[in-house]
């Protein structure tokens, strides 16, 4: 019985290690965590009034501010077909799916960035979340009478609410944009791990002002959603940054406790 014991410890010990050595534990534990911030994030669907009343507040305070510029940008490429497909090519596939890329390429060649930009899209997400719950705001596109065209709905007819998963979408989730603030660490870690490359840090630098024209022509955002974006998504990376700094003390600590409590499990 104590031998069959054992081979089963061993077995689970394998497997435990082969599942951490291929990425696997962290695929799921990501996976999970992506899945619980689009269901948060899609459950708050029913202030449509709230929303609508807090995008016309944000138009007023970039109108206050003078930079409500969203149509007539919209309106630079609202004629060209090749435009517009390529901004609404840019906002879709340059948001989970570059994600998803990116990640799979740290994770394999850059293992202690991979990391860090892991912790910081959790981080950010959290925050997202926090902020979509109590603060509803609808994007252009969804503002009637103010000029805008869907042109993912309508040229397209390509977005998010034409995907199966419609559980996961909350139109309503326009501030923070995380499109634009994830845009920023995907380009700021690309242009990091290859900053002995010009043109890698060029790409890394253009491409979330590439995303951030993409939100706003696409009438997806306002100006200042991609403001308040780009600040969680910092907070996001400063969070992550103090964690891994706080880390090997904390793991010292646990080794500690670890030594004192439970003996037969320390390490060593």
């Amino acid at each position: 019985m104590a031998i069959s014991m054992d081979l089963s410890r061993a077995n689970a010990l394998r497997f435990w290690h082969f599942t951490r050595r291929t990425g696997i534990q962290e695929a799921v534990v990501v996976v999970i965590a992506f899945l619980v911030y689009f269901f948060i994030r899609g459950a708050v669907v029913d202030r449509a009034g709230e929303a609508l009343s807090n995008g016309l507040d944000l138009i007023e305070l970039e109108r206050a501010l003078g930079f409500y510029w969203e149509v007539e940008w919209q309106s630079w490429i609202i004629d060209e077909y090749w435009a517009v497909r390529a901004m609404n090519w840019v906002y879709f596939w340059g948001h989970m799916p570059l994600v998803i890329v990116l990640a799979v390429f740290l994770w394999v060649w850059h293992r202690s960035t991979y990391g860090l930009m892991r912790t910081a899209f959790l981080a950010s997400g959290a925050i997202g979340v926090v902020i979509y719950a109590l603060y509803p705001v609808a994007p252009p596109r969804l503002v009637p009478f103010a000029g805008y065209i869907d042109t993912m709905a309508v040229l397209d007819r390509v977005g998010y609410q034409a995907q199966e998963a419609q559980a996961f979408v909350n139109p309503y989730a326009a501030v923070p944009s995380l499109h634009f603030g994830w845009s920023m660490l995907l380009g700021g870690a690309f242009a990091w791990v290859g900053r002995h490359h010009a043109w890698i840090v060029f790409g890394g630098v253009m491409w979330p002002v590439l995303m951030f024209f993409s939100i706003v022509v696409t009438a997806n955002h306002f100006i200042i959603d991609a403001v308040y974006g780009a600040i969680v998504s910092l907070a996001g990376l400063a969070i992550a940054e103090a964690m891994r700094r706080a880390q090997p003390e904390a793991m010292r600590l646990l080794r500690a406790a670890l030594a004192r409590f439970l003996p037969a499990l320390a390490p060593g």
